[in-house]
């Protein structure tokens, strides 16, 4: 079975001749981190990683084209809207962000960029992005659209479209707090970026679905902190959750069966809701947040398959760790529809020693 076989019915939850060996991302130091432990300075390149650590081709994220391969679709904005300084000094540059908001790094270290202000505050603004998010630009299919056809005739791997989520995408243009005020105060708002994502979704794939026999889609939604959701069943039901079965449904009329999502976070609320939309992967499933995916399997069934899940600061923590992490997930490690993985990306706290036991424990537990 190739990998695409494979990952097409684990996703189904038909037979597989073993478990897909996936990883779900990798933090950017763990690279420089690795190479000091031992890592060949030939396989730096993490493109080069699904070969050295034995993965499936087509796993993962967004790490590198051989890891996940997507069609090549730009659904980002174009042009995006950075570019302008507004301070900059020997710690720290403030700067126009490229979703039109105002964001400020630390020039020491590294550190997620500080968010003064974001782009979208009522409809007028809203206007200025549309012109941003057009469908019909060829500019959005890459150049070398009919040599990519040719060659994914014949491949063995899957291959992907990715999307922001609805909610994900409020979030980049009216961050949270204005976003969870917009719900209750400006639903008119709302209501026209989420149908217009949808319109837009639906238009700028038209022609690979059509071209192209797409495996699967991931949307990037992220809708969830430790503890809870950012926005209530009752938002999600009301705001969401039709234009997931909107899209889906279009989706599905191209051949396209395979809908899965990416959300941090505790989401047992949403859960269901995203299956009800026609979402039937999911993951990464963080420990940290109270995910647990022995009782997410026991809850739902076939109805989801699974991403993900595996402590990864357990990993982190050496060998009788590891055996106990897998032993804690082994009822699904014996049947389709579970894709091992971390619970997230793999942390420079994992050495590489440790890393490469876990995935030897894996590949000889998965066949």
């Amino acid at each position: 079975m190739n990998d695409r076989q494979r990952f097409l019915n684990c996703a189904k939850f038909k037979e597989i001749d073993r478990l897909p060996r996936w990883e779900w991302a990798f933090i950017d130091e763990v690279a420089s981190a690795w190479l000091e432990q031992g890592l060949p300075e030939e396989v730096l390149e993490r493109g080069s990683w699904v070969d050295f650590f034995k993965l499936d081709k087509g796993c993962g994220y967004a790490n590198s084209a051989s890891m996940a391969e997507k069609v090549g679709v730009n659904v980002e904005l174009m042009p995006d809207f950075s570019g302008h300084v507004i301070e900059e000094n020997e710690r720290s540059i403030t700067q126009i962000s490229e979703w039109g908001g105002i964001t400020k790094t630390s020039k020491i270290g590294v550190s997620l960029p500080q968010y003064l202000d974001f782009g979208v505050k009522n409809s007028a603004d809203f206007q200025k992005y549309k012109t941003r998010w057009n469908p019909e630009d060829p500019e959005r299919y890459p150049q070398d659209w009919e040599e990519r056809k040719l060659k994914w005739k014949t491949r063995d791997y899957p291959v992907s479209i990715w999307a922001y989520g609805w909610y994900g995408l409020l979030r980049e243009l009216m961050g949270v707090e204005d976003l969870s005020i917009a719900f209750y105060e400006d639903e008119s708002l709302i209501f026209e970026i989420v149908e217009f994502w949808s319109d837009f979704l639906i238009k700028v794939y038209e022609k690979a679905l059509t071209e192209v026999d797409v495996d699967f889609i991931l949307f990037w939604e992220d809708l969830a902190f430790k503890n809870g959701p950012l926005l209530s069943p009752t938002l999600f039901k009301k705001f969401i959750l039709p234009q997931y079965k909107k899209v889906t449904s279009n989706f599905k009329k191209h051949g396209m069966n395979v809908f899965m999502v990416d959300s941090d976070g505790q989401i047992d609320e949403i859960l269901p809701l995203w299956i009800e939309g026609g979402v039937n992967v999911l993951g990464p499933f963080e420990v940290a947040a109270g995910m647990d995916i022995v009782k997410v399997r026991e809850k739902y069934g076939r109805d989801l398959a699974i991403v993900g899940g595996i402590d990864k600061m357990k990993i982190a923590q050496g060998p009788a760790a590891i055996d106990k992490e897998i032993e804690r997930i082994s009822p699904l490690l014996n049947s389709s529809g579970y894709f091992p993985t971390l619970d997230h990306a793999v942390p420079a706290e994992l050495s590489l020693k440790n890393y490469l036991y876990y995935r030897e424990k894996l590949t000889k537990i998965g066949g």
